[in-house]
């Protein structure tokens, strides 16, 4: 879920004149209730019991704030069939007649921009192809896919939306929770994890930390401080969400594994060129 700079809560607390990038301090706040009334929400069985889900928050360049969330659902509400997943997800244009706000909100924050052969000079092309995989493929059902996300269905029904003179269809729908996006009003896209590398992708961005990258600068004397906040980059949202002390992190229940052992069971590391009695008599064997 990415932050609106045009929710209600930010536009009626500016000045006269003012943007909410001139109020990067209310764009803070907001989005931290915003996060609240999701996980509130998420917690109370919007998808069924929860019994764990872990967050991470990170900030674009231009200073929006967004949260990378993995929710881990009880058993009994494990989703397993096709039906299931339509009922909760959608990666489709909705009716403009008979669902006009849905199609104003789907249109406005869930379209992915036009690449491919439509726009080979869009940013997500590396090497002649779309890193995110669109325009998908047109689908009539929904299909369970291993090791990867579920191919939602994507059928050629005719519905189309034009902006700019751009025509897109269902092959550059990314797959959303209409209830929740009446509800938050932004971007805020929805997946099925359907085996462990989905998993692995998600926890990637709640366990990698921020952005870093190495530089290597020659010629001349190196001032290592100047490289260090040359190659730094902290927006103002990211600062005010720190000066707040809101989480970076979270996870719920907060469960830290212990390596508690019973007594002479404990974890033990040697060479291997070493003799089971020099291991023994080495000071502190027992200790943890």
């Amino acid at each position: 879920m990415t932050a609106n700079p045009k929710w209600p809560e930010i536009i009626h607390s500016l000045f006269p004149g003012q943007t909410a990038t001139d109020r990067p301090d209310i764009v803070s706040w907001v989005f931290e209730q915003k996060k609240k009334a999701l996980l509130k929400l998420i917690d109370s069985g919007f998808f069924g019991i929860s019994i764990a889900h872990i967050h991470s928050i990170e900030f674009q360049k231009r200073g929006l704030s967004h949260i990378h969330l993995l929710i881990f659902l009880h058993p009994q509400d494990h989703i397993c069939n096709s039906h299931h997943i339509n009922s909760m997800i959608s990666a489709q244009l909705p009716d403009p007649q008979l669902q006009p706000l849905l199609f104003a909100k789907v249109t406005k924050y869930m379209l992915h921009g036009l690449c491919s052969v439509d726009n080979p000079q869009a940013k997500c092309m590396v090497n002649g192809k779309c890193s995110k995989c669109f325009p998908k493929e047109y689908r009539e059902r929904t299909d369970w896919a291993k090791e990867s996300y579920p191919l939602y269905a994507r059928p050629n029904n005719g519905l189309i939306f034009e902006c700019n003179g751009a025509k897109f269809t269902n092959q550059y729908m990314v797959p959303y929770c209409s209830q929740l996006l009446l509800l938050f009003d932004c971007y805020l896209n929805i997946e099925i994890s359907v085996g462990l590398g989905t998993i692995k992708y998600l926890s990637k961005y709640i366990y990698k930390g921020p952005d870093r990258t190495t530089m290597e600068i020659s010629g001349g004397m190196q001032d290592e401080i100047k490289a260090h906040l040359d190659g730094r980059f902290i927006g103002p949202t990211e600062a005010y969400w720190k000066i707040f002390e809101f989480n970076m992190h979270g996870e719920s229940p907060a469960v830290q594994h212990l390596p508690i052992h019973l007594p002479n069971e404990c974890y033990v590391n040697f060479h291997a060129h070493q003799t089971v009695n020099e291991v023994l008599v080495r000071q502190n064997v027992k200790k943890t």
